[in-house]
Parts: C-alpha cells; sequence; structure tokens
C-alpha cells in the first residue's frame, strides 16, 4: 500500500500557520508531508531537477534577499511535526518560480494535495495583479484540490 503525499509551499513569513494547517491534514489522511520552499531570487541549474538537492544560480548576483531560504529553521520545523504529529516530513529547498516548482514537485510525488498560503502584505496585492499569485495558479493548473490557508488570522 503506498501513502498518499501532500505537498506544502512554505515562505519565510507564513510557513509555521501552513505548515501546522498541512500537517494537521496530513495527519488525519494518514498522508506524508513533502515541504517545499522555493527561493525566488535563484534559479535551478538544472530546470528539470524537483529534487531540491541540485545546484542553483542567482538571476541577480549583486542581489541580498534578507528573507532567503533558511534551511535549518525549516528542518526544526519539520523535525517538530515529525514528533508531534507523529507523520513522514521531507523537505525540499527548490530555486526559480514557486508556483511550478510546487507543480513540478505535486506532479513527481503524485500529490493527493497541495497547500499554500494566502499572499499577505501591502506589496502582495501588486504582486499578485503584476505577476499572478501562486495559488491562482495553481488552482488553474493542478488535477488535485489545492488548499489556501489565511495566514493573516490563526486557524483552529
Amino acid at each position: 500500500m503506498t501513502t498518499d503525499t501532500i505537498v506544502v509551499g512554505a515562505h519565510t513569513r507564513t510557513a509555521n500557520t501552513v505548515l501546522s494547517t498541512a500537517a494537521r491534514f496530513a495527519a488525519r489522511l494518514s498522508a506524508q508531508l513533502v515541504v517545499v520552499q522555493v527561493d525566488d531570487s535563484r534559479v535551478p541549474a538544472d530546470p528539470d531537477d524537483a529534487s531540491g538537492r541540485g545546484a542553483t544560480v542567482p538571476l541577480d548576483p549583486d542581489e541580498y534577499d534578507d528573507d532567503a531560504v533558511d534551511r535549518s529553521a525549516l528542518e526544526a520545523t519539520a523535525a517538530r511535526l515529525r514528533t508531534d504529529v507523529q507523520i513522514t516530513v521531507d523537505v525540499r529547498v527548490l530555486a526559480g518560480d514557486p508556483a511550478k516548482a510546487l507543480a513540478r514537485v505535486a506532479a513527481d510525488t503524485h500529490a493527493v494535495m497541495i497547500v499554500v498560503g494566502s499572499s499577505n502584505g501591502p506589496a502582495a496585492g501588486l504582486k499578485a495583479a503584476l505577476h499572478g499569485s501562486t495559488a491562482s495558479f495553481l488552482m488553474h493548473h493542478q488535477p488535485v484540490p489545492v488548499l489556501v490557508v489565511p495566514v493573516s488570522k490563526a486557524w483552529p
């Protein structure tokens, strides 16, 4: 018997709320969780690599993002979920477009659901208007359910 997989997009500012929600669903569905954090300031050297272990290159070598991916913090959160919720958690840190990276991982893992956080903050509306939101892209291009977690308020 194979275990179902839920793919969850983790962003530094929304990770706790989104991961906690995804973990609760994974526990209820007896599914494993694949946590994906995407650094959109970098691109994969091999665009077909969804493993999270391949080389990446910066889009702009002069740009510094203080909100960059912190794999150690993500691994610590995953370890807490493994213990507290007692689920299998895999962590992948990728580069490139978050929506496309999540879609690729969902396809590669045959995910039954994708969980992402809603956009928030003062620039979220402008970014979504100019580039589209990750959630919107996934909802329109994925064959599996996409759960969008509101991050401005905690869900019980």
